[in-house]
C-alpha cells in the first residue's frame, strides 16, 4: 500500500512539474525555435518580424526573440534590430528592450534600453539563428550563404 501511494505521489509530482513548464510557446506556429541548451529554449516571434531597411547590401530587420528559462521558470522577450552586411556575411544585434511574460503569454512588464549597444553576432548563436530566420522570412532566402 505504501508503495502505491509513493508511486502515485511521484506520478503527480512529475505531471505537475511538466505542466508547470508548459508555456504559450509550446506547439505555437507563431514561435519558431532558434536555439536551446540545458537550461533554456529560444524562439523568434514570427509576428514581430519587420523589414526596417532594404538597401542592398545593407538590411535592418526588427524582431523579438523569446527565451524560456527552465531554471527560473520565466519567459523573457528581447526586441532586437538585426543589422546585416550581405557582402561580408556579418550581422550585428541591437537589443532595444525587453518584455517579461507569464507562462500563458500575458505581458508582465516591459522596459526600453536608453542607449542600446550594437554588438557583433555569432552566426551560430541564438541571435545568429534568429537573424537568419528573420532574413529568410522577409526575403525568401537565407542570409548566411554556405
Amino acid at each position: 500500500m505504501l508503495k502505491k501511494i509513493a508511486t502515485l505521489a511521484v506520478t503527480f509530482a512529475c505531471l505537475f512539474s511538466f505542466m508547470a513548464s508548459a508555456t504559450f510557446l509550446d506547439d505555437n506556429p507563431r514561435f519558431v525555435q532558434v536555439g536551446h541548451n540545458d537550461t533554456t529554449e529560444s524562439y523568434i516571434d514570427m509576428n514581430t518580424i519587420q523589414s526596417v531597411r532594404y538597401d542592398p547590401p545593407y538590411y535592418i530587420i526588427r524582431a523579438t526573440v523569446v527565451t524560456y528559462d527552465y531554471a527560473n521558470n520565466t519567459v523573457q522577450g528581447y526586441d532586437n534590430n538585426f543589422f546585416y552586411k550581405f557582402k561580408a556575411q556579418t550581422v550585428k544585434t541591437q537589443t532595444l528592450g525587453d518584455v517579461s511574460y507569464d507562462l500563458q503569454g500575458n505581458v508582465l512588464s516591459t522596459s526600453a534600453l536608453p542607449n542600446p549597444e550594437v554588438k557583433t553576432t555569432d552566426r551560430l548563436s541564438v541571435n545568429g539563428h534568429a537573424a537568419n530566420r528573420a532574413f529568410r522570412t522577409c526575403y525568401d532566402m537565407n542570409f548566411f550563404q554556405e
